[in-house]
């Protein structure tokens, strides 16, 4: 490991394949030992961005460091070597057990004393009580959760996950992003692009949001959602939505980021530091409300207030 440098580092980087943009002028970095939340929809460029930093793809202008080391260079296969990726498709072989498949791909990588490294693995994802188990018979979290270990048993320096709980339930979901902190705290870097914000605000130490291949902003993902300001959904007619939204931006003094009329009534968001229950409340003591819920913004609204305020 190269001390002082980032584990990844685009400068000024754009792809495109034939006529079609997929990255823009991309600029940013990855700390070393911190998950890294890759952050956009779908057909953002998260992949791409994925690919060029596995190597995957060279045809690029500008350039793309991994581990102290420029791509693509004549380090770029001892770079593999440090890296481990799971990409969306498991890619597993069905009729196989989970165990059987790591022992596979131990021998591709070449890893000593297979057998202890496969039991560690399988350990560190939760998985050691099903080895046995042949993968098509497993549920789409266990398999997301094998496709991990697969990644770890060359105890790579830096995990690439596109997607990290595609496709998985909601217990699922939880269970893989502990693991993920926990390579986090052995150490191991993690960038993961995910198009959920709550994915994103569970695991990531940092986020880059990108939009049509190009950077809008690099932020800790609480202080990203608290610019968005959590959102107060009303329930109520439509014709009295508009009045509401028109008098709280009144009587709450710049206290509110934006509001959106909706098909059930009003979305309001809300600025850190006003209260969402007094806005509700207040709401309804002086119109007929059927209901309210608060809860955080979700992604596409977080893209439109970036684009408003960034």
């Amino acid at each position: 490991m190269t001390d002082g440098l980032p584990a990844v580092s685009f400068n000024d980087v754009s792809c495109r394949i034939g006529s079609r943009k997929i990255l823009e002028h991309l600029n940013f970095q990855t700390g070393r030992g911190i998950i890294h939340g890759i952050l956009g929809l779908n057909g953002a460029g998260k992949t791409t961005l994925l690919s060029l930093v596995l190597g995957l793809r060279r045809s690029y202008e500008g350039f793309v460091s991994v581990l102290g080391e420029t791509l693509p260079g004549r380090n770029a296969m001892r770079i593999r070597r440090r890296i481990g990726a799971v990409l969306q498709e498991t890619a597993l072989y069905e009729e196989l057990t989970a165990y059987e498949n790591l022992l596979f791909s131990a021998s591709l990588y070449g890893i000593n004393n297979p057998k202890s490294r496969i039991s560690e693995v399988l350990e560190i994802l939760g998985l050691d009580n099903r080895s046995g188990d042949i993968v098509k018979t497993l549920s789409g979290g266990m398999r997301r959760r094998i496709t991990i270990a697969r990644a770890l048993l060359h105890r790579p320096e830096l995990l690439v996950i596109d997607e990290p709980t595609l496709g998985v339930d909601a217990d699922a979901r939880h269970a893989i992003w502990a693991h993920l902190r926990y390579l986090r705290k052995e150490g191991i870097t993690v960038l993961a692009a995910t198009n959920y914000i709550d994915e994103a605000q569970a695991i990531c130490d940092t986020v880059s949001v990108i939009k049509s291949g190009s950077l809008i902003i690099t932020e800790n993902p609480g202080k990203l959602i608290g610019r968005a300001g959590c959102c107060v959904d009303l329930e109520c007619s439509p014709g009295i939505s508009g009045h509401i939204a028109s008098e709280i931006q009144k009587s709450f003094n710049g206290g509110i980021n934006r509001t959106e009329i909706t098909s059930s009534g009003l979305s309001v968001f809300i600025k850190e530091g006003t209260k969402p229950e007094k806005l509700a409340m207040d709401i309804m003591k002086n119109y007929t409300v059927s209901g309210f819920r608060i809860r955080p913004p979700d992604i596409s609204e977080i893209f439109s207030m970036l684009e408003d305020r960034v």
